[in-house]
Formats: structure tokens, C-alpha cells, sequence
């Protein structure tokens, strides 16, 4: 069905199973055999996939080959081990099992964290590896080559220049970066897919983020943070007050607390400045039943223009803040219907960004996606442009 052609993971399980039926025989003189097979089965699905994920995630980890050489006999062993220790009811056999699958996760948690490469990388180990197949005598001297300008690419800072906001493609959640022209890192909210999210942050060369703000602790914009809290020095952390915030949120305030990042509710009113970035707290306004409604609502001002980051609020929420002006809008919860559109086109914003990737819920809901256009706003989706990366001033902001 169409449906299931637009499945990212349906794409990929095709490409990896048509990637290892055409490289069965790629290496049958490596010794030991067992090898060359793992090698030949691991590299022919990495070849296979790595377009579909470089048009989907935008780079690949430079280690994952060699991690998926490492990890598959592994996943394996946990399958078997896990399925005799179920028909058995051996529950020793199914902890090992558990333990192997641990380190699968470990292994592949290690390669995420790795440098990435983007298409002019792949293109150049695809090249040099057809080059080097043709011509013998330059197989020393293309492995070099291809070595270096895959170190070059996987390190070198992406960071646009002077101040700018990033709506990061992290899949269906949300994750937005904002730069101040003197280095000062903000990130809203962390998406669902920790790996995901340091690969973004590793596209714009983000070393340390001097404020995190999480709107509501939904998945969606909170599972991302589990994994930067560990790898990245963070300055202070926001969150909205939120009683039955879950064991994520949990997991993630023991990692804070442990790395003595200090931690605040914001209430409506309050405003802060980050270099050039003034930060206003706009809701929530009280407490609300709905955890989409009690999301951290904040407009963000960098170099004279305005983005309004408002979570998930719907309709009761919005009711209650009142139209609010911006340049550009981060619409809520990912474009679903439940936002009210009046208060959408009251914002009066020239960009409207969607962050939305594959989904079940029909998001964006296209009655808003017009309503948006119909404002006069340019519409911006992350499932369909990626990243999107708007300098600072905005130079579309309206008169």
C-alpha cells in the first residue's frame, strides 16, 4: 500500500534485504570464512540503507559498519538464547539473553556517538571503494585518501554563522537549537530518539548548552535529553510544574542532579537574557489538567526578530493566552487540529514551522496547514525539508 511505501522503517528493511542478497558473494576470499560473511552480509546492508538514511536523518555514524560486524552475531545469540530460555522456562537463559541485548544497545549508543558523514562523504567512500576495486596498484594510496577526507567531513562544524534557530528533523517530536551571535546554545525540548538528537547536535557542532528547556515531559520532547545530559556540559535546566511527570522525567532529573545542573520552574512573566537572546515566559498561565496545555510557552527574541516555541498547547490554553505576536511560529503539537485557528493567524508570523516525522495521528492535520497558508504564512515541515535553519535577524519578519 502506499501507506507502507511512505514507512521509513518498511524503505529500510527492503534496501538492507535487497543490500545482502546482492553482496553474498562481495567477499568470498576473506579468511576466516565466517568472517568474510559478516563482513560481506554487514556492508552490503550498510550500502544498501545508507541512502535512504542519509535522505532521512541527514548523515551516518562513521562506526557503523564496524559496530554492525561487531553487534550482529550478538543480536543473534540474544534471539536464540531468548527464545530457548522461554520455551524452557529457563530464566537464566532469558537474563543472558537480556545481558546480550544490553550490549547490543551499548554498542550501538558507542557508534551514534561517533563523527557522522553527509552525502560528499558517502559519495567519496563510494568512489574510492569502486576505484580501488578497479585499480589494484592505487589501493594503498585511495584507502588513504578516502580515510582523510572522511575525517575531514565527519568533524568539520556546521554551525551557521552569527545568530540563527535550527527546527531540528528529529521524527515526530520536537527539538529546536537557538545560537546567539556571541556562541550562547539554547535547546527546546529533545525529541523521542536520543541517537537522533546527538546527531543533530553533532551537525552543528554543538559542544555544550548553556540552557535546556523542556516544554512538557512527553516523549516526544523529552527522550532526547536522557543521552545530553551524559555527553554534554549543560548550564541550567527549565520544566514546566508537572506532578505526574513519569519515569522518564525521573531518569532525566537523576542525570541533572547528578551532573549538579541547577534547575528552575519559570512561571508566566519571568524573562531572562543569553547574550543577544532575550527569552519571555509567556504560559503556562495556571495549572491545567492536560499536560499539552501545561507546556512551557516562551518567545525567544534574537537580533530584533521573534519565534514563539509553545509545546503542545491546545485550544483551552491558547484561549487563555491570548494572541501573541511572532516572526516565526513553531505550531503546535506537530500541526495537530486540536490548536484554535484564530489564535494561530493572530500570531501573524511569516514562517510557520512543522515539526512532525511519521505518525499514526495525522499530523499535520491538513485543515491547519491551510489555515496557516491562508495567513499569509510560508509553511515549513521537517518531515519533507529536514532541518530548517532560519538566520537571525529573520528576513522574512513582516513590517
Amino acid at each position: 500500500s502506499a501507506e507502507l511505501a511512505d514507512s521509513v522503517g518498511f524503505q529500510l528493511s527492503v534496501a538492507a534485504t535487497l543490500g545482502v542478497m546482492a553482496s553474498v558473494r562481495a567477499l568470498p576470499n576473506v579468511r576466516p570464512r565466517f568472517l568474510g560473511s559478516a563482513m560481506s552480509v554487514t556492508l552490503g546492508a550498510q550500502l544498501a540503507v545508507a541512502p535512504l538514511l542519509l535522505y532521512h536523518f541527514g548523515s551516518l555514524p562513521v562506526l557503523s559498519p564496524i559496530a554492525n560486524v561487531v553487534a550482529a552475531p550478538l543480536v543473534a545469540s540474544a534471539t536464540t538464547t531468548g527464545g530457548i530460555g522461554l520455551l524452557l522456562g529457563a530464566g537464566w537463559l532469558t537474563q543472558a539473553a537480556v545481558g546480550l541485548a544490553s550490549i547490543v544497545l551499548d554498542i550501538a549508543h558507542l557508534a551514534s556517538g561517533w563523527p557522522q558523514v553527509g552525502w560528499a562523504g558517502f559519495g567519496v567512500i563510494v568512489v574510492v571503494g569502486l576505484a580501488a576495486r578497479s585499480y589494484r596498484p592505487l589501493r594503498p594510496a585511495v584507502v588513504v585518501v578516502a580515510i582523510g577526507f572522511v575525517v575531514i567531513t565527519a568533524t568539520a562544524g556546521g554551525r551557521p554563522p552569527g545568530a540563527s534557530v535550527v527546527f531540528l528533523d528529529v521524527g515526530q517530536g520536537d527539538a529546536i537549537l537557538v545560537f546567539g551571535s556571541g556562541g550562547e546554545v539554547i535547546l527546546v525540548d529533545g525529541g523521542p530518539d536520543p541517537p537522533i538528537l546527538l546527531a543533530g547536535l553533532r551537525r552543528y557542532d554543538v559542544d555544550r548548552i548553556d540552557l535546556l528547556i523542556l516544554s512538557h515531559p512527553h516523549a516526544d520532547h523529552l527522550a532526547g535529553f536522557i543521552d545530553v545530559v551524559d555527553r554534554y556540559p549543560v548550564g541550567a535546566f527549565w520544566h514546566p510544574d508537572s506532578p505526574d511527570a513519569g519515569a522518564q522525567f525521573a531518569e532525566l532529573e537523576r542525570g541533572l542532579i547528578e551532573a549538579g545542573v541547577p534547575m528552575a520552574v519559570p512561571v508566566a512573566g519571568d524573562t531572562a537574557r543569553l547574550g543577544d537572546i532575550r527569552i519571555e515566559i509567556l504560559g503556562p498561565l495556571r495549572r491545567y489538567d492536560n499536560l499539552n496545555d501545561q507546556s512551557i510557552v516562551v518567545r525567544i527574541t534574537v537580533e530584533s526578530s521573534t519565534v514563539l516555541l509553545a509545546g503542545d498547547v491546545e485550544k483551552l490554553a491558547q484561549s487563555e493566552l491570548g494572541p501573541i505576536r511572532a516572526d516565526i511560529l513553531k505550531v503546535p503539537h506537530h500541526g495537530s487540529s486540536t490548536s484554535d485557528f484564530a489564535w494561530l493567524t493572530a500570531t501573524q508570523a511569516s514562517l510557520a514551522v512543522i515539526q512532525v516525522g511519521e505518525n499514526s495521528f495525522g499530523h499535520p492535520a491538513l485543515e491547519v496547514v491551510d489555515v496557516l497558508i491562508g495567513a499569509g504564512m510560508r509553511v515549513q515541515r521537517t518531515d519533507r525539508d529536514h532541518d530548517v535553519v532560519i538566520p537571525m535577524p529573520f528576513p522574512g519578519s513582516r513590517p
